[in-house]
Parts: C-alpha cells; structure tokens; sequence
C-alpha cells in the first residue's frame, strides 16, 4: 500500500466523518433548542449564584429560586426571553418541566443574560437603591456607607417594628431619622427570599467599592460595575460546565448515530483500502473543498452521496461485516463472538469520531487536500532573466 492509497483512505474517512458530524450536530441543536437546554442552565446557574453554591443551606437554595423567579420577572429580563410559541415545543417543556418547581408560572428564559442587565435587575430587586434614597442624618459615628448597609440588611424587617431592639439601634444609627415612610418601604417594598450568602457576597462586593470609592452615590454605581464582574467571572464557569455536559451529550448522539448508520470504523478502513471505486468515488467528492458546514445545496449532495450504495456505511454492508473466511464449526463461534466485538467497537471508535464536531473535521479535510495536492515547487523565471549557460 503506498502513500497517495493511504492519504486517500485517510480522506475518505474523514469526509464520512465530516457529513455524520453535520447529522450529528444537527440533531444536538434541535434537542438543545426544544429541551432549551442553554436557558435552562443558565438559570440554573444564577440560582447556584445567588444562593452560593450547591454545598448552600436549603433555605438559601429556596430563597434563591424565588428570587430568580422575581429577576425573570422583570422586564428588563422577560423581555430577553424568545419562548417557542409551536405546539411541539411547548409539548416538549410540559414532558421535560421539572415538578418540584411546577409552581413557577414560566420554565423558560432567555439564553443569554448581559451582565449589565443582571446588574441592574438584581440591585433593583433587592431595592439598594431605595435604601440609599432613605439615608437621612445618619450618626456621625457610624460613617453610612453601602457596606453597612447590605451588612444590616437581613436585620432591617427584624429590627424596624421593634423600637426596644438592638437591631432597631443599629438601624438608626445607619439611617438615621426613621418615619412611618422608611417603616411601610421597608415592611412592603423588601424581598423576603433573599438568601444570606447573597447579602454576604454583595457586602464583601460592597467593600471593596468602599476601598476604590468613597461618595455613597458613586459606590452604587461601583458595586454595579463589581457585580457584573462577578456575574462574568460565574458565567465563565458556568459555560465550561455547559460545554463540558454538551461533550457527553455529543459522544452519545455519535455512538447512536454510528449506531442506526452502522458506521463500523474498522469496516471503512478495510472497504476503503480494498476497492479503489468506492475510494475514489468518496476522495472526488470530498476534494472539491466546498463549505459542508454553511452551504445547504452542498449538504442535499451529500445526501445523494450518501444513498449511493457503494458508500461502506448502512445495514445493507452488514453481510460483509459477518462474512465467515472459515466455515468449520469449530471455530464459528468463536469467529462470530469476535466479529460482533469488533463491530460494536467500531461503533464506539465511530461515535467518538463523529463527537468531535464538524469543524474539526472540516479543518482536517482542507490539510489532508492540501497534502494530497502538494506538488513540486515551480522553479520562479521571468522573460528578461538571462539564460544561464
């Protein structure tokens, strides 16, 4: 076997490789967008956020949850979310909603959050700047800043109906003069699902704005520029987290893809390596370097070459796959039990191939051509270059 017989087996396999990736792809984009998966984990993950972590506390968790609900519920954040209106989609959340949150009016939400947005709707949900509009004659002593006042948030619908409190003490000195105004704000504006690892997190956010900044008012707008920071940093771990969940679902739509294709790995390299039509049928179709990725004329082609019979993958190759060289009993068995072995592995070896995406294999393909047409360097020359004797 020479090198052009190997680079062409090494192509053929490839493109196949490359046109079920498309397939595969395919089927993982539509399962993602009827499962909604992307939006289902980033809200996931803005509750594990704002409870602070899975390791938290139930209560947080729970605090968490009905707080996220009312973040989604804003209409900064509704009016990002482009919920499927069609009878199948819907038909899909109802089979896929998750029963212990069947309280929730909507499942849905958008896939993707601004941090800028998060910022904002966070702040104004807890109502921080409500607060600072209230400061009025703080203590001179306690120097009012957003610090403290996020520090004594859990204490303020605690403290403030108790005059005889320490809490109400600790309120006063914050806020200074308090009237019946900053009492019915406090009573009837203030979530109460708010978990205290988020007051916790936004008191230390808070500090460090403290550090940076000294003015009240400019520290809001730093601590909404730090929380956006935060939610970036978060947002990044929660992508590798996606990304790494999509892997493990791309690996398994291959092996079924391999699977109901009967794309048998080992099968390919012998068919290809044995009948030169097939080889070069697939190899000219593959050189001619089109776009498989974002041209749809070239995927229906692709369809037609898949129909075509002599191309080594289907159910219809299945006898070659178990065709016996040695009929005696004796070793039937033990024949059959290898080839089935070898058939499943090569649908594992073919799944994991198809797994790594169409990209990467689009990228392949170009170098493998590229290899496969590389000729001798043209020797430069030019009419006015002397003849050299």
């Amino acid at each position: 076997m020479n090198l052009p017989v190997v680079v062409d087996i090494a192509l053929g396999l490839v493109f196949i490789y490359l046109i079920l990736s498309l397939l595969a792809s395919e089927i993982q984009e539509l399962l993602a967008t009827l499962l909604q998966w992307r939006a289902k984990h980033l809200r996931t993950s803005i509750e594990l956020l704002v409870s602070g972590g899975s390791e938290s506390e139930k209560s947080d968790i729970v605090n968490a949850i009905q707080l996220v609900q009312k973040l989604y519920n804003d209409p900064l954040i509704n009016t990002l979310n482009q919920q499927a209106k069609g009878k199948i989609e819907k038909h899909f959340q109802e089979i896929t909603k998750n029963p212990d949150k069947r309280v929730i009016e909507k499942q849905s939400g958008p896939s993707y959050l601004p941090s800028e947005t998060f910022a904002i709707t966070l702040l104004d949900t807890l109502k921080i700047p409500q607060l600072i509009n209230h400061v009025k004659h703080p203590s001179e002593e306690a120097k009012t800043n957003l610090h403290l006042i996020l520090a004594s948030y859990k204490e303020l619908k605690k403290g403030i109906n108790d005059p005889t409190s320490p809490s109400y003490t600790k309120i006063q000195e914050i806020y200074g003069d308090i009237d019946q105004k900053f009492i019915d704000f406090v009573n009837n504006e203030l979530p109460d699902e708010v978990p205290n690892s988020l007051i916790k997190s936004l008191s230390v956010i808070a500090q460090r704005s403290r550090i940076k900044i000294g003015d009240l008012t400019e520290e809001v707008n730093q601590l909404k520029n730090e929380v956006e920071t935060w939610f970036d940093r978060s947002m990044d771990r929660a992508s590798g987290v996606y990304k790494r969940n999509a892997k493990g679902v791309a690996i398994l739509i291959g092996i079924s893809v391999a699977f109901l294709t009967n794309t048998d790995t080992f099968h390919l390299v012998k068919r290809l390596s044995e009948d030169s039509v097939i080889r070069s049928t697939i190899t000219q179709s593959a050189s001619q370097r089109i776009d498989y990725i974002n041209d749809e004329a070239a995927r229906r082609d692709i369809e037609k070459l898949l129909g075509n019979a002599s191309i080594p993958i289907g159910w219809q190759n299945i006898n070659q796959q178990f065709e016996l060289l040695d009929t005696t009993k004796s070793n039937r068995v033990y024949i059959r039990i290898s080839q089935v072995f070898k058939l499943i592995c090569g649908w594992i070896v073919s799944g994991f191939a198809i797994a790594m995406g169409a990209p990467f294999w689009f990228d392949i393909l170009n170098k493998i051509i590229n290899v496969r047409n590389a000729g001798p360097k043209p020797v430069s020359y030019t009419k006015d270059q002397p003849s050299q004797k």
